[in-house]
Parts: C-alpha cells; structure tokens; sequence
C-alpha cells in the first residue's frame, strides 16, 4: 500500500531543507562542543597564568604601571588570541547551523501532528485571512504559534505541484491553500523561469530552467494541445499557445481555454487590466490593402471591443498603424510598469520601441540607450532589460535604470564559455553556430548550440548543461511565473 495524504504531504516539506547549508554530522556537532568548552577553558587558562605572572612581577619590584602596560600586552597578544577566536567562532557557525535544523525539524514535527489532526480542527480554526496570518508571523517560528501561521510560512514557499498535492491531506490544509491571500502570497514567492522548446520522443514540449537549482522543470508536454504548438505570450502564470488556434493555459492548476476570436488575427499582446482586474488580449487585422483595425478581447468575453490607434489625443493615420502592426505581428511585447512594449527593427537597420499603455489603450514612442549589437527586449524584476550579443564570444544585459527618462548602463558584460565547450564534442562555440540570452539580473546566460543548452554565470562558468533529442532547442524568450489563482475564464 501506498503512503497516506498526509504522510506523503509532510514528505513534500522537507523540499525546504534544501534552502539551508549542509546539516553538520554528529561528529562534527560534538566537535564543535567540545572546541568551544576546549576554548573556555584555554582562555580561563591564559587568565591564570597572566595572574600568576603578574603576581610574580609584582613580587619582584616591578611598578604598578609597567604591571599595566605588561597586563594589556598580554591580554592582546595576536596570535593566541586571534587563533582563539577563529576557532571558536567556527565552532559556534557548525552549532548555529544544527540548532536551525533542530527548529525545522520541530515545524514538520508539527505540520504533521495538524495533518493527522485533520478535520477536527476545520471548526476552531481562526477565521483570519491568511494575509493577516503571514503579516503577523514572526520570523523565528519560536514557540506559542497557531499551527495554521506555521504551515502558511512552509507551504508558501512550496513549488505549486507539491501545494496541489497537500489539499490532499485534509478539509483545513484545502481551505488554507485555498484562500485568495495565501494564492497572491505563494505566486510572489515563486521563482521567475525562463521558458524553452524542445523535442522528446518526436513531441513538442516546453520547460523551464530553474537558474537557482540549474535543473529543468516540464512545463507543457504533447498530450495538449495539438503538435506543432509556440507560446506568443505569458503573464502572471498564463501562456498564451497558438498552434493554428489560440489557447490560454495555466500550467500550474492544468486548466485550458480556447480563443476562436484571435484565428486569422495578428496577435500583440497579452495583459492584465489593473483597474477591473480582467486579463485581456491586443490584436490587430489588415482589411484589404489600406486599412487595418485594433481590437481588445477580455478573456471569458466572445465579443472583442474595437480601438483606434492614437498617440495622445490624436489619431494615428493609417500608413503609420499599418506598419506597426506589420513590423509588431512578428515580434513579442513586454510588459512592465503595465505597459506593453515592442522592440521594433526596421529594414534600413533603425530600432525603435512602441509603448501601448493598457489604462488609456493609447501608444506612444519610447526612446532607449544606444546597445551595441543584436538586441532583444525583456523584462526581469519588473525592470525592462536589454540582452545584447555584442561580438562572437560576448554578450551583455543593459538595465533601464529610470523608465520614465528612458536611461540605462550596461550591468555585466560575460564572455561565453568557449574553452568550456570543448568537453562537449557536439557543443564546440568556436566552430557551431550558437544563439546566447541573458536570463537574470545576476548574469545569467543561456547558450544554445547544436542539441544542447548550457548554463553559464556571469563569469562565463558552465553550470549545468542539458542534451536534447532531435530537433534543436529554442529559447523561447518568455518567462514563466507560477500561479494557483483559479480564472473564471477558464470555466466557462
């Protein structure tokens, strides 16, 4: 027979062990006990036998000041001291270290006892909101808590996978995970993840590389929709596929939607409308050869809203509406601030960026630093960023430092790994054509080269690479952050 629920639940907790150090073994805890008393007694040592020398030079005439001095010098002799110090002081690391293991230890301790508790303790829990648990929940977890306080502080800071799978264990943990508070509070924490294609076993798939941990997550497999499928946009934990037809997906909770509206259209952007609280859709569409039309789609509504294109308060004419719409049809915006964003390249080889603010449903033109190189626009932090290869063997990320001034400064420039490479016979960036993104504000990179994505730091160290069958690997330039929010779109 199988684990029960809450077994396998507090299983999953244990996940949190891994944000700590190394647990030290019991050799070394009581080895680090032993060097501290060691120390106690060495420096209750050292300060008999500076008494007893005192003591003889007082003895032998020796004056009350040069006694002073001679205590002073002792006491501050460098290399006894110091070496005291040091010892102790990595001692006392090694227990602090097992003390907080001893606390976790203690929370699972009784996560558990709540899980096996069960619906017994679904009518006296507190009926707070779960945001104004987390506010008040002391860091420390030391001792007097609510169990419910504890298990939001451990269960936030789960992957959504293993959250969904502790609704198992019992009515109170659903509803605690359940709660609109605790949802906004687990996808802030969530790690932001860069999206990539790629084939197995002759599907189509996405992942995402999870930078912190260098390992790759599933994130779509073949089973739906059909072969052949792209994401063209992600926001708050939502893709956007087309594969001929268009569908929203939440990966987190499994939930799909279809979007009849957007066939035969060209899709622009993908957003959330902060004042009703709606998610909505920018597309646009070419009526014959001079005119084309803007529309708005809110998700979960089968009727789209038409806009005209301004800029301000006056109209944008037709020749300039058809050209974005041309040049943006292609391309992928970016959202920060609550505006959308395209980075636009034009054929005589001018960039240009166009801002579609989601309030107003107005666009305006944006200027931007001069980059070097082949660029592509981004957002990390809720900053927009600029990953630019600027020669054969670097690349480099740009921060838009005041947005509303449009400054920006180069934050890391890293050489690719080329000597690195060499250890992967199919993977050499001397003599492979290779594609490179900077994925974080730390600096780092995604190098693709023939069947392989290498992860590599800022200073151009290789720290996980990842073979794929068939078809090459794509960096999809998207981003994924989970999200258990449950979408009335969805169920309609």
């Amino acid at each position: 027979m199988g684990s029960s629920p809450a077994a396998a639940a507090v299983e999953e907790l244990t996940r949190l062990y891994r944000e700590l150090p190394r647990r030290p073994s019991a050799e070394e805890v009581e080895a680090a006990a032993a060097a501290v008393l060691a120390s106690e007694a060495e420096a209750e040592g050292a300060a008999a036998r500076r008494a007893r020398a005192e003591a003889a030079a007082a003895e032998g005439g020796v004056s009350g000041e040069l006694l002073d001095l001679l205590r002073e010098a002792r006491a501050n002799a460098v290399l006894p001291a110091i070496g005291l110090l040091r010892r102790r002081k990595e001692a006392e690391i090694v227990m602090e270290v097992e003390r907080r293991f001893k606390v976790f230890d203690g929370l699972l301790a009784r996560a558990s006892r709540v899980a096996e508790a069960g619906e017994e303790r679904v009518d006296s829990a507190p009926a707070e909101s779960v945001e104004e648990d987390v506010r008040r929940t002391p860091r420390g977890f030391t001792g007097g808590l609510d169990d419910e306080m504890v298990l939001c502080e451990i269960l936030v800071r789960l992957p959504a996978r293993s959250v969904l799978r502790c609704r198992a264990v019992c009515t109170a943990w659903r509803r605690l995970t359940s709660d609109p508070a605790f949802l906004r509070a687990h996808h802030h924490r969530q790690r932001d993840l860069p999206l990539i294609y790629f084939r197995r076993g002759g599907s189509d798939r996405v992942g995402a590389i999870d930078l912190h941990a260098a390992q790759l997550r599933p994130v779509v497999d073949h089973t739906w929709p059909p072969l052949g499928y792209t994401v063209i946009a992600s926001c708050d934990g939502l893709l956007l596929l087309s594969s001929g037809r268009f569908y929203i997906c939440n990966p987190a909770t499994n939930h799909w939607a279809e979007i009849p509206q957007l066939v035969d259209a060209d899709f622009l952007g993908l957003y959330p409308h902060n004042p009703s609280g709606e998610y909505r859709v920018l597309y646009g569409e070419f009526h014959g050869e001079e005119e084309c039309v803007y529309h708005i789609l809110t998700l979960g509504s089968d009727e789209p809203r038409c806009i005209t294109m301004t800029m301000g308060s006056e109209t944008v004419e037709q020749p300039l509406a058809r050209e974005f719409l041309m040049h943006a049809r292609g391309d992928r915006s970016v959202l920060v601030r609550g505006n959308l964003h395209w980075y636009l390249r034009h054929r005589d080889g001018g960039c240009k960026i166009m801002v579609f603010d989601t309030a107003s449903e107005s666009f305006q033109w944006m200027r931007h630093p001069a980059i070097p190189g082949w660029v592509s626009l981004l957002e990390m932090d809720s900053t927009l960023v600029f990953s630019a290869v600027e020669c054969t063997t670097r690349t480099a990320l740009w921060v838009l430092q005041v947005y509303e001034r449009s400054t920006g400064a180069c934050k890391h420039r890293i050489d690719l790994p080329m000597a690195q490479s060499r250890q992967f016979p199919e993977c050499n960036l001397e003599h492979l054509g290779w594609s490179a993104m900077v994925v974080s504000v730390e600096g780092d990179v995604l190098v693709r080269c023939s069947n392989r994505i290498l992860l590599c730091d800022r200073k151009g160290n290789v720290l996980a690479s990842f073979q794929f069958d068939g078809q090459l690997p794509m960096n999809c330039l998207h981003r994924l952050k989970e999200n258990l929010v449950v979408h009335p779109f969805f169920q309609m």
